[in-house]
């Protein structure tokens, strides 16, 4: 399978927020709350309120920007157009938590 092709793109576009969602978990409870666990950041902060699960996930689409713009360094809009697809995947659950 090449890297450009919409669904190398897709693929690496949903998996990106996921590490995103994990730095932006260590980052939180290293700097912003020390002495907590990221298993606090998980469990209570984003499954246990849901107010604050759509921002958490915005947060963590970011992670999306490095590939979308390494995809076009490398001239591969296929790609670019996967990680989009992504985006707009990940958007919908967004809205559908907001509401």
């Amino acid at each position: 399978m090449s890297w450009d092709s919409r669904n190398a793109g897709v693929a690496a576009g949903m998996l990106a927020p996921v590490i995103g969602f994990i730095l932006y978990g260590v980052l939180y409870t290293q700097i912003i709350r020390p002495g907590h666990e990221l298993s606090y950041f998980i469990q209570d902060l984003f499954l246990g309120t849901p107010e604050y699960r759509a921002p958490i996930l915005s947060l963590a689409l970011i992670a999306n920007l490095p590939l979308f713009f390494y995809f076009d360094r490398r001239k591969w809009s296929h790609a670019m157009r996967g990680v989009l697809v992504s985006m707009f995947i990940y958007a919908a659950l967004i809205v559908a938590l907001w509401l």
